[in-house]
């Protein structure tokens, strides 16, 4: 006995085979939502290439940030930490010549990683780093070794170049997650120094804490709340 297709059966069978394929959230994500990094950077006008840039990158690592090879260093270069900076190309080769920070922690060993050109800025290049190390020597020849271990907790960090190759800025010391590591959440020389135990002296070297503004802020109906009504005209009334 042949049992033939009815044609509602029919229809349904080849609107199964020609359903379009399920979208993904991801996939249909609004423009702008995620950035295609590859695309971008194949359209770049930028002179160096990516991984020349990085390569350049590295070196200045090497040569202690360009500070060993200051001709590594544009004549514009400038220094900028969350706290220390802007600081001009002659102050900064100054400030870093002017002690070795693996005389303070032989073993430092500075993780660097994650090297990646700014797609929406080719002349940058971002790395993270996450230095580790023990304090047995002394620190800029004054502060006696403490023998303690520093785990710093992962930085942003970045350099700039300009068409020649030569770094133009230094970003070092923004901290990515403050409950990481030994430092206190706090970055670069700052961070070192709290852990073995000689903190500086005034409130941007020291851990974050709650000022009384923000506690005050926080009570009520809480923070997120509150931010709500600052930003939101109907909630204010």
């Amino acid at each position: 006995m042949l049992l033939r297709a009815t044609p509602s059966t029919a229809t349904a069978t080849a609107a199964t085979a020609t359903a379009a394929p399920a979208v993904s959230p991801v996939d249909a994500a609004p423009e702008g939502f995620f950035l295609d990094e590859k695309s971008l950077l194949s359209k770049s006008t930028f002179p160096i290439a990516p991984e020349e840039l990085i390569a350049k990158c590295k070196l200045c690592l090497v040569k202690n940030f360009g500070c060993a090879q200051p001709d590594l260093l544009a004549d514009s270069f400038q220094f900028v930490a969350p706290v220390v900076g802007p600081l001009k190309k002659n102050q900064f080769v100054e400030a870093f010549n002017s002690f070795d920070i693996m005389i303070a922690f032989p073993d430092m060993k500075f993780q660097y990683h994650d090297f990646r050109v700014d797609c929406l800025e080719p002349s940058r290049v971002w790395y993270t780093a996450r230095a580790v190390g023990t304090n047995t020597g002394s620190f800029a020849g004054t502060l006696p070794a403490t023998g303690k271990r520093v785990e710093s907790p992962p930085q942003a960090c970045s350099m700039c170049f300009d068409a020649s190759g030569r770094c133009t800025q230094l970003t070092v010391g923004y901290v990515m997650d403050k409950q990481l590591g030994n430092t206190g959440g706090l970055g670069a020389v700052f961070g070192l120094l709290y852990a073995i135990g000689y903190p500086l002296p005034f409130p941007e070297a020291q851990p974050w804490q709650k000022s009384w503004q923000y506690a005050a802020f926080q009570t009520g109906s809480g923070a997120l709340q509150n931010l709500a009504k600052m930003f939101s005209p109907s909630l204010r009334q």
